[in-house]
């Protein structure tokens, strides 16, 4: 695979859904906020959201090492460690062993994730890293934080390092040659989907998605929204879960106690209070003509339109993302 075919399709993945997402709220708007028409000020806010979540993204990703320079930096150290010479240029890895290493670090990675998003991510000295993605009370692949994440490099380049080097770890244990990596542009484009997909909502209107990929193991819509939930703990698997299930920390959103849940924040905060560790939010004025309240939740909290949380996987369902809960007080990260 070329690297324009790999941009191109990694970019597909994101604007595709972010289409399809943006299509299916408009279509469920009026269910959702009957009495409120969405105006063109709180999307043009939203952008700019974006585009500000983005610049740090990009400028926090520029001062980290690549992950092409990883990669030779890994193979390097291990063909010094192991004394077996570096295949050459005319030594590719071959479809079998491709496939073999794609499937198997796929889900050794997801561990590797699983322990960086609930270890790192929701503990209370890095919690600042991730609350950003947790601040909104609807969960859709174009909001700031879940199409852009500004601080996921933090987690991002230690998991993409442990990956490559249970990689070429594994290549070694195998006997087979220290392959040239690169070749695995498929295993992550796969990522790439899974982690999108589980926050579509357009995905999240029917159950034969969560079906489908739950025979796999793989992180479902409906999984991932309980996540994001206000009071139910778990599913940290980004795209497997497998060691959701091994580890104990499993909510199976097919259960009726799982579904219609509240999302986003126990507490008050907005979009420039995730950047300045609450220290500055914005004005109410601005809260109100931006309309935050439809994706945060702030005090005091607005009236939810057609009852608490969002009938997961309901066509029929208003699709109300989330309503307010009672903030905890002790600023404990949840979900």
């Amino acid at each position: 695979m070329s690297n324009t075919v790999f941009l191109i399709a990694l970019l597909g993945i994101q604007l595709g859904f972010t289409v399809l997402d943006l299509g299916e709220r408009l279509w469920n708007g009026r269910r959702r906020y009957p009495d409120e028409r969405l105006r063109v000020g709180t999307v043009l806010f939203l952008v700019a959201t974006i585009v500000v979540f983005l610049a740090i993204q990009a400028g926090l990703t520029f001062l980290l090492p690549k992950a092409t320079s990883t990669l030779d930096a890994v193979q390097a150290w291990f063909v010094d460690w192991i004394g077996r010479p570096a295949p050459t240029a005319g030594e590719a890895i071959g479809a079998g062993p491709l496939a073999l290493l794609c499937i198997v670090s796929f889900y050794v990675s997801g561990l590797f994730d699983y322990l960086a998003h609930r270890f790192f991510s929701h503990s209370r000295p890095f919690w600042w890293t991730h609350e950003y993605h947790h601040l909104p009370r609807e969960v859709f692949v174009a909001l700031p934080g879940l199409s852009v994440r500004p601080f996921a490099v933090f987690t991002t380049v230690a998991v993409t390092f442990a990956t490559i080097t249970f990689a070429y770890g594994f290549l070694a244990v195998l006997g087979w040659p220290l392959w040239d990596l690169r070749p695995m542009k498929l295993f992550v484009l796969v990522n790439a989907l899974i982690l999108t997909t589980s926050h579509s909502s357009f995905l999240r209107q029917w159950w034969w998605p969560h079906y489908l990929l739950r025979a796999f193991l793989l992180t479902t819509p409906h999984e991932h929204l309980i996540h994001h939930s206000i009071d139910r703990p778990g599913n940290y698997g980004n795209v497997t879960t497998l060691w959701d299930r091994l580890l104990g920390t499993y909510v199976d959103p097919a259960l009726p106690e799982n579904q219609g849940l509240r999302l986003g924040l126990a507490y008050d905060q907005d979009f420039l209070g995730t950047l300045t560790f609450g220290a500055v939010k914005l004005p109410a004025s601005w809260r109100r003509r931006f309309q935050l309240a439809r994706y945060c939740n702030l005090e005091p909290a607005p009236a939810p339109a057609d009852g608490a949380g969002e009938a997961i996987g309901s066509a029929d369902a208003p699709q109300q993302d989330g309503a307010v809960a009672t903030p905890r007080g002790d600023g404990a990260p949840v979900g």
